[in-house]
Parts: C-alpha cells; sequence; structure tokens
C-alpha cells in the first residue's frame, strides 16, 4: 500500500529459490529501538509482516512460467498480509539482473558566457538549468527496440577537468557534464514479471534491479563513498554491483549461484537435491583456505571433519571460487577493480557459508565481510539473514520515494529534484 493516507510499504521479492514478501508500516520517527531507517527524515519503518514460499517457475532468474512464478508471490504475500493484518494491493518488486544490462550516460553542455571579452565567452558559472540540460542529455542513450529504460542513477558531474562534483551549481567553467548509469532491462522480462504480479492480484509500483536493492540495504555510508563491491549470491545467479563516491560504476549479473553447488555435491555424492542441499550446509564451513591464481583454484584445504569427503568439499571451494574469478576477470576488463578499495560485502541466500569471506578476501585482494541489513536492528529470527537483504532493500526504496515526494507516481517531481535525493539519500534512482 502506498500514499500519503496508507502508511504502508508492501515488498515482494522473487527469486530463483525463494519468494519473500515484507508489509512495513511508516510513522513519525519515535525514538525506539524497534524502528528502521531513522535517517529517512521525519519516517521511521516498522516490519509488521513477512512471508516466505518456494519460488516455482522460476530457472537461475529467468521467469518460465508465469502461473507458478504468480501462485509463489501470492502465497508469500498472503503470509505476509496475515501476520500484518494489513491487505496487500501495491507492491515494490525485485527484478533479476539476468535480463539487464547497465550503461554509461553522460551529458555535456558548453557553458557559453554573456560577456564581450575573449577570455570570458566561453566561460559563466553554472545555474540550474544548466544541470537539467545536461541530465536530460545523460538520459539519452541508445537503447535496443526490445529493451525498456528501468533506472537513471546520477553518478556525479564534471567541470572542465574536476571529477567527482555532487553539486556544480554555482562553480564556474567551460564545460559542464553529468555522468549517470542507466539500466536497461528486457522489456519481455519486465512483461512477463509484471503479469505474474496481476495474477497474484498485485499491482507493480515500482521495478527495481535487485542488486541495487541489496546494495541499499547492507551497505554502510563510508562503503558507498570509499568504494566497495556487493556480491548477491542467490540459489540461480550471482549480481554484482560496486560503489565508489556514493554511486554505482559497475554492475553485471552471473547465471551462476548456489544451484550449480547442489548440482555438484548432486553429481559428486550420487544424492537427490534435497539430500545434496542438507550435505551442504553441512560442508558449507569447511571452506577454510584457497589459492586462486589468474585462472584457476590451486589448492583448498578443509576443516578436519569426518563426515564430510574431501571431494566434495573442493567442488564446494572451487565452484565460489570460480564465480568470484569470473566476476574479478569483468571487473578487471571494465577497469573497475580501482573502485573496490574500500572491500567486498557478500550477501544473498547463498553467502551462508562461513569460509567465503575469506576466499573472497583471497580473490579480490581486499577485506571481505558478510552483509546483512544494515539497519536490521530491529529485525529477528529470519529477517537478519542476508537472503531477506534483497526484500528488505525494496522496502527502504519504497519508503525514501514516499518521503521525497509523498506519493509513488513519482512523475510530479522533476528530475533536478530527483538528482539533488539522488546525491544525498545514498542514490536513489531518478526512475
Amino acid at each position: 500500500m502506498f500514499g500519503r493516507g496508507q502508511r504502508y510499504i508492501s515488498a515482494v521479492d522473487v527469486g530463483s529459490h525463494k519468494t519473500r514478501a515484507v508489509i512495513a508500516q511508516l510513522r513519525e520517527f519515535e525514538d525506539e529501538q524497534d524502528l528502521l531507517g531513522s535517517d529517512k527524515g521525519s519516517l521511521a519503518i516498522k516490519v509488521v509482516g513477512f512471508g516466505e514460499e518456494r519460488t516455482q517457475g522460476m530457472e537461475r532468474g529467468e521467469l518460465v512460467d508465469i502461473a507458478k512464478v504468480a501462485d509463489s508471490i501470492r502465497a508469500a504475500a498472503d503470509d505476509a498480509s496475515v501476520m500484518a493484518s494489513v491487505e496487500v494491493k501495491d507492491v515494490v518488486v525485485s527484478l533479476s539482473g539476468r535480463n539487464t544490462r547497465a550503461i554509461d550516460g553522460v551529458g555535456t553542455i558548453t557553458l557559453t558566457g554573456s560577456s564581450a571579452s575573449k577570455e570570458t565567452c566561453a566561460m559563466r558559472e553554472i545555474v540550474e538549468s544548466d544541470l537539467q540540460h545536461s541530465l536530460e542529455d545523460a538520459k539519452s542513450v541508445t537503447m535496443r527496440s526490445d529493451e525498456k529504460m528501468l533506472h537513471t542513477i546520477l553518478q556525479d558531474f564534471s567541470v572542465d577537468d574536476q571529477l567527482y562534483i555532487k553539486n556544480p551549481r554555482g562553480k564556474t567553467g567551460e564545460r559542464l557534464t553529468a555522468n549517470m548509469k542507466v539500466v536497461l532491462a528486457s522489456q519481455k522480462a519486465v512483461n512477463d514479471l509484471e503479469r505474474a504480479l496481476r495474477e497474484a492480484h498485485l499491482t507493480p509500483k515500482f521495478v527495481v534491479l535487485q542488486a541495487l536493492a541489496s546494495a541499499r540495504a547492507c551497505l554502510e555510508p563510508d562503503e558507498l563513498e570509499n568504494g566497495v563491491l556487493l556480491i548477491d549470491l542467490g540459489m540461480g545467479t550471482s549480481d554484482a554491483i560496486i560503489y565508489f563516491r556514493g554511486a554505482p560504476r559497475y554492475m553485471s549479473c552471473l547465471a551462476m549461484g548456489g544451484e550449480f553447488i547442489t548440482k555438484d555435491i548432486s553429481e559428486c555424492m550420487g544424492c537427490d537435491p534435497r539430500s545434496a542441499e542438507q550435505y551442504k550446509a553441512m560442508a558449507g564451513c569447511t571452506i577454510k583456505r584457497a589459492q586462486p591464481t589468474e585462472g584457476c583454484v590451486d589448492s583448498l584445504c578443509a576443516q578436519n571433519d569426518d563426515r564430510l569427503d574431501p571431494n566434495v568439499v573442493k567442488a564446494i571451494s572451487s565452484r565460489y571460487a570460480e564465480i568470484f574469478l569470473i566476476l574479478r576477470n569483468d571487473i578487471k576488463r571494465l577497469d573497475a577493480e580501482k573502485f573496490i578499495k574500500g572491500g567486498v560485502v557478500l550477501t544473498g541466500g547463498a553467502s551462508a557459508s562461513e569460509g567465503l569471506c575469506e576466499l573472497a578476501t583471497r580473490v579480490f585482494g581486499v577485506p571481505a565481510r558478510r552483509g546483512n541489513c544494515s539497519d536490521a536492528d530491529c529485525f529477528d529470527g529470519a529477517l537478519r539473514d542476508p537472503s531477506f537483504a534483497s526484500v528488505m532493500g525494496l522496502v527502504l526504496y519504497g519508503s525514501e520515494q514516499v518521503a521525497g515526494g509523498g506519493s509513488f507516481s513519482d512523475g510530479n517531481r522533476s528530475i533536478l529534484k530527483r538528482a539533488w535525493e539522488a546525491l544525498t539519500n545514498k542514490n536513489l534512482v531518478l526512475t
């Protein structure tokens, strides 16, 4: 539910393995320990209901059966609704990065002065209309016919050779450049997701890239500023996003996740997937040490445990290392490695293995930590789990839209106003 009169946010995260729904109540801030997001202005958030259901009809981030996905969504939403005693209707929903691509949007305008002097005719003070024009120009990217613009995220401005400017208004220069990260999504993938929601009797108010939602929930302000890589390890996909100077600089999605590890165990032990899942949970804590080279893992060690097959433990470690190495090589290829000096954050349902942070540190060469919701002091039990990071990020996203404009229509706010919000509120997306 949304709007000024109905102070609730409902969010649905449709993952390859689990579908999760959360209902949160918005209210004026009170000094209580069970409130979430006291830094969001006058609004505070309290989770009043959540539901979780095994996802049917999804394979590695791809929706393959709309009816089954709709049933999963409806079941999770109904559980959350019963717990909260609130009807779920309008929702913020996540979209897998599998059907998206992120490109850079750059908008440059020449600043022309009014003076007749040759020295000043191409240099003047920057005003708000200049910002507006540069932002609009940055959004003018080339899209394929089967794509739609999902997000436009302001990174920063440049004035001549001065980079990473957050507010250039009042500065003097010859050229003003707005830098954006533009997320394009498959129109078919968005349509299928929205169709599944409608079949579940829900209305999608916002569709949000899953990695953006997870980052919003897990990353701390200093990490966003200093540079951090977040990896959302799901069962079907692994999504990665890099933040630097408060804005995303890199996004990718790898069609590999926890399901691959389950299949590796099943093949190695000759057991069914359910037994493999149980063995994976037991063996996950044994990932002790990995020595990754440029394209492989040289050695893997396990803790002493007579119940565990060393070959299975090696298979698990090798698969995780493969995921990290593929991501690292892609990050290096795009020259984005310089942005992750602040560390790596691992989240998602497949990130629970205790040795993963050590393995990520060895692969990426920076400290790594496990990412729970950074505002999660108000949660108990399952909501503290990294698997809920994405859906909690959706809740935070929805609350910020209410705080920024009071309504989820978002159409009455200018792109310039939303740009300033993006630069001051952990980079809210402009669209």
